[in-house]
Parts: C-alpha cells; sequence; structure tokens
C-alpha cells in the first residue's frame, strides 16, 4: 500500500492532471488517514476545485469533523504528496451515509464455531437474540481460535 501511495502524485502527473485521478486520489487518502471508523461514517461525495465535500450523518458528526479539519487536510495532502485538497468541507446527508454503509457490510471472518465446547453452547442458548447468539458463538470461536484452545471434533480414523 505504501508504494502505491508513493505512485500517487506520478499518477495524478501522468493523468494530464485529470480532475477525476485527483478525487479518487483525496478519496482514497481520506480512508487512510481518517482510519475504518470515521470514513465508515464520513463518506467523501466529490472533489470541487481541490474542496473535498465529505456527507456526515448528523450536525454533531459535522461539528466534531470541522474542529479536526485542519489536521485530516495537512494528513491528506501529505498521504497524497501534493496539495490536492485546500478545504474541507462538511455536509449533512444521513441518506447518502446509511446507503454507503449499507452497501459496505463490515466483514465477519470467523469461523470454527463448530468447534465450540459444549459449556459455551450452553451458554449461547440463553440469548435470545437469534443474530446476537451467532455473533457471540462466532465470536467465541475466533477467540479459542486465536489462544490455540479450539476443540478438534473427535477423529472418525480408527
Amino acid at each position: 500500500m505504501n508504494s502505491m501511495l508513493k505512485l500517487m502524485p506520478t499518477m495524478i502527473r501522468l493523468s494530464g492532471d485529470s480532475e477525476e485521478v485527483r478525487e479518487q486520489a483525496a478519496f482514497a487518502a481520506w480512508r487512510i488517514v481518517t482510519g475504518p471508523q470515521i470514513s465508515y461514517s464520513c463518506i467523501p461525495l466529490r472533489l470541487e476545485q481541490k474542496h473535498l465535500i465529505v456527507a456526515v450523518p448528523d450536525f454533531s458528526w459535522k461539528n466534531q469533523m470541522e474542529k479536526v479539519s485542519g489536521d485530516y487536510l495537512f494528513r491528506l495532502n501529505s498521504v497524497i504528496g501534493m496539495p490536492v485538497v485546500t478545504y474541507i468541507q462538511f455536509h449533512i446527508d444521513y441518506g447518502f451515509v446509511k446507503k454507503t454503509q449499507e452497501a459496505e457490510p463490515k466483514p465477519m471472518a470467523f469461523e470454527h464455531t463448530a468447534e465450540l465446547t459444549e459449556e459455551l453452547r450452553a451458554d449461547a442458548a440463553q440469548i435470545e437474540d437469534e443474530k446476537l447468539r451467532e455473533q457471540f458463538l462466532r465470536a467465541a470461536a475466533k477467540y479459542l481460535e486465536r489462544k490455540g484452545e479450539t476443540v478438534k471434533p473427535e477423529s472418525t480414523e480408527n
């Protein structure tokens, strides 16, 4: 990823300083600079004349992001390697943010749920919400997997 970031200024120049390429560079840099939690709720909409317009879900987000926008602006251009963005404008658009969040579900890669102990299964059975119960079991399986304590099914070989 770092080598790709170093190529951004060259890619922008080779594109003939294309507005679309600068916009995509700003979007990619935004995700890197803000991290997964903020970029999940603050979604870049467009780049207009070096102004990055970012959708936020509500006034609270807008207010907080405006307070730290100077830092993000500096870090954004540092990642890109050239001054592509001169101003960040936050626009309240709950519908767009929600739609984008639904389109990009957070992946859960928990496996080995079949290898859980009976004790954990009994505890999970007490959770009434089916989705919550499944998340509990998957998280427990991942925890056991990381600790190296997964319970392996008994071998059927004789």
